[in-house]
């Protein structure tokens, strides 16, 4: 259940926030558009232990540390970049006539986002959401240095079995068959979906 509602949480939440920030940058693109992009990026660089301690002390002192809620947060950041940079690419192959076409008939900001360019991105979008949604699913560091008990997801579960008084690999298998198990189906059933999302755009 833990791993459901962050993943869940993350992907949504991260979903939420991504969507103006990727129609934006496609439509409205400034001066520093890519150079935003390009920072956005060279974040997923950076080695998630150097970051460890600040975002432990800050999650200590304001009491979210082993809660479902600071993963939510901390699983958002870290896939931010990725949600806004898909996004924008798919946003991109849009033409922006439909869009100012919809601006003409009286169309407000919103309604424009939500109304027409939502549902004609509906592939870029469910691929994105399902690649979250696998990313946090499987993120192992920062659950393992943030989750103790209470907010403890599938990764943490694996990793107790982990033990210097003996390594139990039938205990260890099935907990890890278990914990892929959900992806699997998931990509099974979606795989449809899923290619013709990351291939969206990409045949003229």
């Amino acid at each position: 259940m833990n791993s459901v509602i962050i993943s869940l949480g993350s992907t949504i939440l991260g979903l939420l926030i991504a969507i103006p920030a990727a129609w934006s940058m496609a439509f409205v693109p400034g001066k520093r558009t890519k150079d935003i992009l390009m920072w956005m990026l060279s974040t997923k660089m950076l080695p998630p232990v150097g970051v460890l301690i600040p975002i432990y002390l800050i999650f200590r002192d304001t009491g979210l540390l082993d809660t479902r809620f600071a993963l939510v947060i901390v699983l958002t950041l870290i896939n931010l970049p990725i949600i806004v940079w898909m996004l924008y690419t798919y946003f991109k192959e849009i033409p922006g006539e439909i869009l100012e076409a919809a601006r003409m008939d009286g169309a407000t900001l919103w309604s424009e986002v939500i109304y027409v360019l939502t549902p004609m991105a509906v592939p870029g979008i469910a691929s994105t959401l399902l690649l979250n949604v696998i990313l946090a699913w499987n993120e192992a560091f920062w659950t393992l240095n943030l989750t103790a008990a209470k907010a403890a997801p599938l990764t943490a579960f694996i990793a107790s079995y982990s033990s210097p008084e003996g390594l139990f690999y039938a205990k260890l298998s099935a907990a890890s068959t278990m914990a892929i198990a959900p992806i699997v189906v998931l990509g099974w059933f979606s795989q449809k979906q899923l290619v013709r999302g990351l291939t969206f755009g990409a045949v003229k």
